[in-house]
């Protein structure tokens, strides 16, 4: 049997995208831009359209977009409700974001109160048996010399982590791959999930997770117990720029129309600083191209780092 063949029978999710609730993109904070602009029920239907037998969203520090799509479909076996929490890890002054699924209204409150320490976040995950992942695992890691402590640190904190992030470039989800194979040689197991991590309908449902698993719930089993697979695309610095693109098309019809988001001279202002950027419109690709060669430096030092701390292992890219 094809792989092809196989994968077309298993149980599939996007386990990380985006919608409209997803909060203030940093990177255009002077415009007021949105980080997404996908209107919750889109996203629902582009990712059943795209043969996902499992849906999730995963916003920001918010689950209005997950409560907005039930208040409208209703009821929605197919669904599970999910969040990305911003949780700061004190040891080393840095944030990491967390996946988490299959929660509640009084759970998103909970964690937002305990996103001051991830320690105590993953406490509260655990006592609530609340399935969570680790999302893109060095995105914002820069202590290149402390690697070693916070692979240590990570691997107590977390049993599921994400491998393959649609948003990343393939090397860095190479290296996530290599570093958990060491780490289950020293006896700590992980499971692995992967997602789209889509900011636009464009990448929904390319990059997901997969069991042989036949209902939601058996889903859900197989990634708490390792039994997945990881399928789907990495990031090149053109489908950053597209990403980009994509939020300011949405963003120039949002601020010209949407009056309860902008206050009448708020609106003006963001207007004008639109048509003032518009002879400009080529900086989002230069911006990927920035984005992409910085990452790779980043990640040329991380591996110089982990070739000290597992040396004679392979830490070349992987091919």
């Amino acid at each position: 049997m094809s792989h092809n063949t196989i994968s077309s029978h298993m149980f599939k999710a996007d386990l990380h995208c985006h919608s409209y609730f997803s909060g203030r993109a940093k990177h255009m904070r002077l415009i007021g831009a949105r980080d997404c602009y996908s209107p919750p029920r889109d996203v629902y239907l582009t990712a059943r359209r795209r043969g996902m037998n499992l849906v999730t969203i995963t916003d920001h520090d918010s689950i209005d977009g997950c409560r907005q799509l039930l208040d409208e479909m209703g009821n929605l076996p197919d669904f599970v409700i999910g969040e990305e929490v911003t949780t700061f890890v004190p040891e080393f002054g840095d944030s990491i974001h967390i996946a988490v699924y299959g929660i509640t209204e009084a759970h998103h409150s909970d964690l937002q109160h305990l996103a001051g320490n991830a320690s105590e976040l993953v406490a509260y995950l655990r006592q609530h048996q609340i399935l969570f992942a680790l999302n893109h695992f060095f995105h914002d890691f820069r202590h290149h010399r402390r690697l070693g402590e916070y692979l240590h640190t990570m691997a107590h904190l977390f049993g599921v982590v994400e491998v393959q992030n649609g948003a990343m470039q393939a090397e860095h989800n190479e290296m996530v791959t290599e570093v958990l194979e060491f780490l289950s040689q020293q006896g700590k197991k992980f499971s692995c999930i992967a997602g789209s991590d889509a900011h636009t309908l464009r990448r929904i449902g390319t990059t997901y997770t997969a069991s042989f698993a036949r209902t939601r719930e058996e889903f859900l089993g197989d990634i708490r117990n390792g039994r997945t697979f990881v399928r789907g695309r990495h990031a090149t610095h053109l489908a950053i720029a597209l990403d980009i693109y994509g939020v300011v098309l949405r963003y120039y019809p949002n601020v010209l129309t949407n009056r309860k988001e902008f206050g009448f001279w708020e609106r003006l202002k963001n207007i004008a600083l639109s048509l003032g950027c518009s002879p400009f419109l080529f900086i989002p690709y230069v911006i990927a191209l920035k984005h992409a060669r910085r990452e790779r430096q980043h990640l040329a030092h991380l591996r110089q780092a982990l070739s000290r701390l597992y040396p004679g292992e392979r830490t070349s890219p992987a091919t």
